[in-house]
């Protein structure tokens, strides 16, 4: 055990410093090619920012995973990092060049093909979700396959704004890899920590890096999908066979509650654009960062209140558990989230309303002439009153 820790601590220390001493040269790389993230009408970000903080993320992780996972018996690696080259070369390409939504699908595919079918990622049991527990493999499989195709699609689309995706993938591999320690799997509490130490790193210049500042593009987003499609298989079957003490008895309603932030959003936005008539893959202002921007946050104060908006729906699955049979507390999970999501929306379009009177009362005092006072909306209201 003491040495099994031993490799973890390596593990989050070496994956933390290699992805932080790989970004600057990154970043100096990016402006001399001018590979930048441009501003446009839908993007948050207003200058131009190198996007390749995905390949640090990659080689952090994957470098990191290899030097100490070599330790441990652990033949499905192999298909984990040939899952997730095929998705680091897709996403650096979009990255640089920008390629058609169904290349990349089909890349994702194949990626998951891999992982399902050949590297044996598949969830053994529901846990009684929709009163199904041990399923079969013509059951497993497209399960499986469909969850980790959502993942993928799923953190790409909430990578959005500074440190959000970084920061959930953080925390559930986090969660995760502690919940793999405590059950014995060591090789994925090893991927799991390797994970988070790398995007430890990213976060300090995605964050805080001013010149060195750098987002993760779609090959950092693609990459922490799948890996976090992986966990959670991987989770969900391991804790079948978990000691009675340590054991989720809602294991399914857990992982929702872990992956609440892009599972509701993924669901909301691609109900909203087909509602449309449009793409569920064509792109939109209507995701959950979104909202949280309207209604005035900052980027950072909008990923802090979404890690918390995690963290609360993991204390009440864990605490409901005892009560609660999981097929309900995973549909209620689901409505609630979708119920807060409602309530926000509502409330950031009535700020906009506000703010656009705003705006068209100010313009009203600037089109008079009459010197402004300090506040011109009380000015306003004292010439009606006149009147």
């Amino acid at each position: 055990m003491e040495q099994y820790l031993f490799y973890i601590f390596c593990t989050i220390i070496i994956s933390f410093l290699i992805t932080y001493v790989c970004i600057p040269p990154i970043v100096r790389i990016s402006q001399e090619k001018k590979l930048f993230d441009v501003p446009n009408s839908r993007k948050l970000n207003k200058t131009v920012i190198p996007t390749l903080g995905g390949v640090s993320i990659f080689i952090g992780i994957t470098l990191s995973s290899i030097l100490f996972i070599g330790q441990i018996e652990f033949p499905e690696f192999r298909y984990i990092l040939a899952a997730l080259i095929l998705l680091f070369f897709i996403g650096l390409k979009d990255d640089i060049l920008i390629i058609a939504p169904m290349k990349k699908l089909l890349i994702q595919v194949l990626a998951a093909g891999i992982l399902v079918f050949m590297g044996n990622v598949q969830i053994s049991s529901l846990s009684n979700l929709f009163y199904l527990n041990q399923i079969s493999i013509w059951m497993s499989a497209p399960i499986s396959f469909m969850l980790l195709l959502f993942l993928i699609n799923a953190i790409n689309l909430i990578d959005g704004i500074d440190g959000l995706a970084a920061s959930i993938t953080m925390l559930v591999s986090s969660i995760l890899g502690v919940c793999f320690l405590i059950t014995g799997h060591f090789a994925y509490t090893i991927l799991s920590f390797a994970v988070a130490g790398s995007l430890l790193a990213f976060l300090r210049f995605n964050l805080w890096g001013k010149e060195n500042k750098i987002f993760m593009g779609d090959t950092g987003s693609l990459i922490l999908g799948c890996l976090l499609g992986i966990l959670a298989i991987k989770f969900l079957s391991f804790n079948v066979t978990a000691p009675e003490m340590v054991k989720i008895h809602n294991a399914p309603n857990f992982i929702l509650s872990l992956l609440i932030v892009p599972v509701t959003d993924t669901l909301r936005v691609f109900a909203i654009r087909l509602y449309q008539k449009r793409s569920p893959f064509s792109a939109d202002m209507n995701h959950i960062h979104h909202i949280l921007i309207r209604s005035g946050m900052q980027h950072i104060q909008a990923s802090v209140f979404l890690i918390l908006y995690t963290l609360f729906f993991v204390s009440l699955s864990i605490s409901s558990q005892a009560y609660l049979s999981t097929t309900f507390s995973f549909l209620l999970t689901l409505a609630i989230s979708f119920a807060v999501i409602g309530y926000l929306h509502r409330r950031s379009e009535k700020i906009m309303k506000k703010r656009s009177k705003q705006i068209q009362l100010t313009r009203r005092v600037l089109s008079t002439g009459i010197p402004v006072h300090q506040d011109p909306f009380k000015f306003i209201r004292s010439k009606k009153r006149l009147a």
